[in-house]
């Protein structure tokens, strides 16, 4: 029997293995690698595994720390069976957890080409007002301003987020589409992560809470990045209500150190 182990790496890939072969998670794919195409296992550098297969094809992997990576080479090793298929990478399956047209699509979306020049804008502005600062108070004040960017470009970040999440709560409320969603996997932290079907017949991949091996998504036809696995306004409120705390005392704090050159003392 295989001694089943679960390879932690330390930049969030997971690296299973199981009865029926490994699976290698990672941020953008989950692939599935059949035992009998492994050729060997070995330890490289210490705290990564590279998986050898019978094509010479390797994968490496982080194990996140010497010890786990040696006892999961151990493993992989005593699993292997003794006949090898040479098909190699022919037989492995790589499914993308974010499929190649959405990333172009988020590239392109006119909404986050708005973004982009609203927050290109405000940089320049403030980089504006620091040299008028410089100009019109004397160089050493300069300082004051520099040091706020920091609270400021901390709270604009968190009020930027409460304010995305409660903007794609009135989105999907409006022309929200739900669909079903089934359970795909679960990561280190405990999320959960479904894939579902659009009206367009791509299949998408949500992140969220574990709803068991059925659950309902709501996503935003226009762009279907958006998405959410409960609609309610406590759960949004949950969501963004911390966030909104949080960058409230930065942004006043850092918006009076920036003016403080022109408070009078």
């Amino acid at each position: 029997m295989v001694s089943s182990q679960i390879l932690v790496g330390g930049d969030g890939t997971e690296t299973t293995l199981e009865d029926g072969g490994l699976r290698l998670v990672d941020r953008s794919a989950r692939t599935e690698i059949p035992l009998a195409v492994v050729q060997e296992a070995r330890t490289a550098g210490g705290q990564h595994v590279e998986i050898v297969l019978t094509d010479s094809a390797v994968h490496r992997v982080d194990g996140g720390n010497p010890t786990a990576a040696t006892a999961f080479v151990t493993a992989l090793t005593a699993a292997l069976t003794a006949r090898r298929d040479p098909a190699g990478s022919a037989r492995v399956t790589v499914t993308p957890l974010a499929p190649p047209e959405e990333a172009e699509e988020v590239k392109y979306h006119p909404k986050y080409r708005r973004r982009q020049v609203v927050a290109l804008g405000l940089f320049l502005a403030y980089v504006g007002y620091t040299v008028w600062v410089g100009v019109a108070r004397g160089g050493e004040e300069v300082v004051r301003p520099v040091a706020a960017a920091i609270p400021l470009a901390i709270g604009g970040a968190l009020l930027f987020f409460a304010v995305h999440v409660t903007l794609v709560h009135f989105a999907l409320k409006r022309r929200g589409i739900t669909v079903p969603a089934s359970f795909d996997f679960k990561t280190k932290d405990g999320a959960a992560w479904y894939k579902f079907t659009d009206a367009d017949g791509v299949e998408r991949s949500g992140r969220g809470k574990n709803r068991g091996p059925v659950a309902r998504v709501s996503y935003d036809p226009e762009d279907p990045r958006d998405y959410s696995f409960d609609l309610s306004g406590g759960s949004t409120l949950r969501r963004t209500l911390p966030f909104a705390l949080g960058a409230l005392p930065l942004l006043a704090g850092g918006a009076f150190l920036a003016l403080l050159p022109f408070l009078p003392v």
